[in-house]
């Protein structure tokens, strides 16, 4: 398939999708049941690259963890009650615990933390109701009930965030057969998704952060299968509300099939609308949107009622009473101006473009910094997706290009270089953060090109970006320990598709790109699940 991205996006109504029933094979053979060639070669394709996906994710990762606590909160309810107990938990002084007693903040009698010198920001009292719960979203915990029925808390979390993380790898092919016709562009294209993006590290890891973000990154990707292959409102809501309860932020997943269905909601008036109000009415049709609030909201209740039965408060998640934002060195250093800040805003840019690895004249040379790395460093195939438009004008897409090279050989050369020794420079000194400009430049005339062009698939895509993108920065945590920005995994997909429909056909350049994000994320995970873990030759895999 070639062509525009804005024909692309057009096509999305136009073509049927697919994965619709082969009603022609069917009658021809007489049987409403059986499935075509097209459908048996699509099944047999789904199934290899589910199971390629799922062997590597687990047998590249860590294979266990520590941080199990969706299957801990999984089992509690299975027991009865949404708060942890010591009894079927595991590792609970690990946690990063909720503390609630019905009134507020609290230490449950007898804590460690009362009498070993931790200090509070406020005064707090040992009580006898106080309650331990799970910091996190409770979505992934209850994916895992029927295991935690059967087996307790010898499930193997990460197994399972391996098999959930594999489960994106057929939906990921079915969102590139939309736009591409061409099976190695197709495969490339998915392997960059599932390999060449920090979501194998998550899927592979399965602790409690990253199992989190596997399994929203799945219902993610859902979302937008639901929205430009199956175009169905109530599945594409359903699985943001999902994602959601995985991932709060991931709420604001809902503005992409909101805007991408915007043609079937949005419509021209009709002529015999006289005044402002019948203008209105007559360009809203609220099939669409009822769909996608039907799908989104039982989620939203649900989580309303989870956040009641264990917090008295409906829109309570259990944040304000984190041991964390509590904690005077916490409160000090990473919390001061509470959970969310424009304030904050400085430190995940630092972390988002300009975090480079260790480099070191010793082994391993380069290692990951659990601080973690630059997006475009760790998946520059990204990249590709801010071109979408660009591609129409060779010069100046030539010029991004060299201006974005430029930008990134200063921020790694100053690292090499202050690593090394060689010389001591700092790419924060440089005056008004001219280093970042190129990719703030290219940024915002992806964006203005896809309004230009009144692209919609694409402005909605910019606009869920955009909108994940400013709520995670003004966080107060910059996702630490991590490798490459993890926080990224909220709109990696939504970037996904931006190259995705930016690449019809994949060029050689296009696979040197979407090989180098592969051979960078192995690096990450072998270094860090395997030789650090094995402390191979005693040298630095890993660090700070």
């Amino acid at each position: 398939m070639t062509g525009s991205s804005d024909e692309i996006t057009d096509s999305i109504t136009l073509e049927p999708t697919p994965d619709a029933p082969a009603e022609a094979t069917a009658e021809a053979t007489g049987d409403r049941f059986s499935l075509s060639a097209e459908q048996r070669r699509t099944g047999r394709v789904s199934l290899i690259l589910f199971l390629f996906t799922f062997l590597v994710y687990w047998l590249i990762g860590p294979m266990h963890t520590a941080f199990d606590f969706q299957l801990s909160q999984a089992n509690n309810i299975v027991h009865g009650h949404l708060y942890l107990d010591p009894q079927h938990t595991h590792n609970l002084n690990l946690l990063e615990r909720v503390l609630y007693d019905g009134q507020g903040f609290c230490l449950p009698i007898g804590d460690k933390h009362a009498t070993d010198g931790t200090e509070y920001t406020i005064p707090v009292q040992e009580t006898v109701t106080c309650r331990r719960y799970m910091q996190h979203s409770l979505g992934p915990a209850l994916l895992l009930l029927p295991f935690a029925f059967f087996l307790g808390l010898t499930v193997n979390q990460v197994l399972v965030s391996a098999f959930v993380g594999a489960l994106a790898a057929p939906v990921v092919w079915w969102i590139t057969r939309k736009f591409s016709d061409h099976f190695p562009t197709q495969l490339a294209l998915t392997a960059l998704a599932l390999f060449g993006t920090t979501f194998m590290f998550a899927a592979a890891d399965g602790g409690v952060w990253y199992f989190a973000h596997a399994t929203a990154v799945l219902f993610t990707f859902l979302s937008i299968w639901a929205t430009v292959v199956r175009r169905n409102p109530v599945l594409a809501g359903a699985f943001v509300g999902a994602a959601f309860m995985c991932r709060p932020t991931l709420i604001l997943a809902g503005i992409f099939p909101l805007l991408a269905f915007s043609e079937q909601w949005l419509t021209s008036a009709t002529a015999t609308a006289r005044s402002g109000w019948q203008r209105l009415r007559s360009r809203i049709h609220i099939g669409p949107l009822v769909g996608l609030a039907v799908g989104v909201l039982p989620f939203i209740a649900l989580t309303m009622l989870l956040n009641y039965l264990r917090f008295g408060k409906p829109f309570e998640t259990g944040y304000s009473y984190s041991e964390q934002i509590y904690q005077a060195n916490l409160a000090a250093s990473t919390y001061q101006y509470g959970l969310f800040d424009l304030r904050y805003i400085g430190r995940h840019i630092q972390i988002f473009w300009e975090q480079m690895p260790h480099f070191s004249k010793t082994g391993s040379y380069v290692w990951p910094t659990w601080a973690g790395q630059a997006m475009w460093s760790v998946s520059p195939a990204l990249l590709i997706g801010l071109f979408v438009h660009l591609r129409h004008s060779q010069r100046v897409a030539f010029a991004m290009i060299v201006a974005v090279v430029i930008a990134m050989a200063v921020i790694i050369g100053a690292a090499v270089g202050t690593s090394f020794g060689w010389f001591r420079f700092d790419v924060d000194t440089i005056p008004f953060g001219l280093q970042l400009a190129p990719f703030w430049i290219l940024v915002e005339t992806a964006v203005v090109l896809a309004i230009a062009r009144r692209d919609r698939l694409v402005i909605a895509a910019w606009a869920t970006i955009l909108a994940l993108v400013l709520v995670d920065w003004t966080f107060a945590a910059t996702g630490w320990s991590q490798f490459g920005y993890r926080y990224g995994l909220d709109f990696m997909p939504f970037l996904f598709l931006l190259v995705v429909v930016a690449v019809p056909r994949a060029r050689w350049y296009h696979v040197a790109l979407i090989g180098v994000s592969i051979l960078i994320n192995l690096w990450g995970a072998l270094w860090i699940f395997k030789f650090a873990a094995a402390h191979l030759f005693n040298w630095t895999w890993v660090g700070w």
